[in-house]
């Protein structure tokens, strides 16, 4: 779901259920979860409830065909879809937002702000800080509300499930001596913000990472790929491979691996860890002017590079809901970079799960 659509959403409903007779307050200060759930009155698929449909896959999940709702009338809805029926639901809607339109201009309800924005742009700069001239790629999960003490990150349950991630599998024959692509257990430790797990031994080779989940339920991955676009460079101007000398080289295939398993590792602990249904999931690569991407594919023509970039970092940002496809949500996420390289790529991953070349 875009950002634009989830906002638009939560403010006509007024941070109430939709649901007739309900109403319930689905923010309210100091839960440990969001309680709203953004269902869809078209099903995300055709085999869902409701799912028979012309609407396509996008439009399934744009404002006009979603509703708020509990986790009690969304199960409702979904199980008697003979009931609740398309038009119905369309028409609750519309009632449920006349009447948050006619409680604000009589000042019988008031809505508390949902909205992640200022925190994430306090930790993008950050993060810019922190990459300096590297290339990191970083990765997080933010809560649609921003709430100090949602989680409790230094139980024995966060902190293994920080200890189960891995590193990109791009890091394993690129290491240098002594250094493994498991996360070492000994660098997690407690952080102001909550727990954090990094080791920056290497960084000046361009190899290290950076792990935290903070107490308002926000996480954080991040890898540096710096040592790996140092050498693709290298080997590039050494093969005069490259249309210029100024120009960086990355490598599709690290890119993709390390985004997927960033992202595969936070959904992982989202899932386990953490009760928010929905969640937004964001990606950005640092260091990306005149960085040009290798598709891995060989033409007549030679070796297939993107075009250069001229934004110093590439972000890209989407709710995701916990009844997602990870694999899909990965798929979109690396299918945007790559067309900010000027390539393109249909099936990220094929039949058998591994992942595919783009092309211009």
């Amino acid at each position: 779901m875009k950002i634009k659509d989830v906002k638009i959403l939560w403010g006509r409903s007024g941070n109430r259920c939709a649901f007739p007779g309900c109403k319930i307050e689905l923010t309210t200060d100091g839960a440990e979860s969001t309680l709203g759930e953004m269902a869809h009155i078209v099903a995300d698929s055709p085999n869902g409830p409701r799912g028979e449909s012309n609407l396509t896959s996008e439009a399934r999940d744009e404002y006009p065909n979603l509703i708020l709702l509990c986790p009690t009338h969304h199960s409702e809805i979904d199980s008697n879809p003979e009931k609740w029926t398309i038009e119905k639901l369309k028409r609750i809607k519309a009632e449920h937002e006349q009447w948050v339109s006619n409680q604000l201009e009589q000042g019988g309800i008031f809505i508390n702000k949902i909205d992640y924005s200022v925190f994430l742009e306090s930790r993008e700069k950050e993060w810019i800080n922190f990459a300096g001239n590297y290339v990191w790629i970083i990765v997080c999960l933010t809560p649609l509300n921003i709430s100090d003490d949602s989680i409790d990150p230094l139980t024995s349950h966060f902190l293994e499930s920080i200890n189960n991630l891995r590193l990109p599998s791009c890091y394993d024959d690129l290491f240098p001596p002594g250094v493994s692509s498991f996360i070492n257990t000994r660098n997690t430790r407690p952080h102001e913000y909550g727990v954090v797990n990094e080791d920056f031994r290497c960084i000046t080779e361009g190899f290290g990472h950076k792990i935290q989940i903070f107490r308002n339920g926000h996480c954080e991955f991040l890898v540096c790929l710096e040592g790996i676009v140092r050498k693709d460079t290298q080997y590039g101007r050494e093969q005069n491979l490259l249309p210029s000398s100024s120009m960086r080289v990355f490598r599709y295939t690290d890119i993709s691996m390390s985004i997927n398993t960033q992202i595969q590792g936070l959904i992982n602990i989202w899932q386990q860890q953490l009760k928010f249904n929905d969640i937004l999931l964001t990606a950005m690569i640092t260091s990306t002017v005149n960085a040009t991407l290798f598709s891995g594919r060989y033409t007549s023509r030679g070796y297939e590079f993107g075009y250069p970039v001229t934004s110093p970092s590439l972000k890209y940002s989407k709710v995701i809901n916990k009844n997602e496809n990870s694999s899909t949500i990965v798929a979109e996420f690396i299918k945007r970079f790559v067309n900010c390289f000027g390539l393109y790529i249909d099936n990220v991953f094929d039949d058998n799960g591994n992942i595919n070349y783009p092309r211009k």
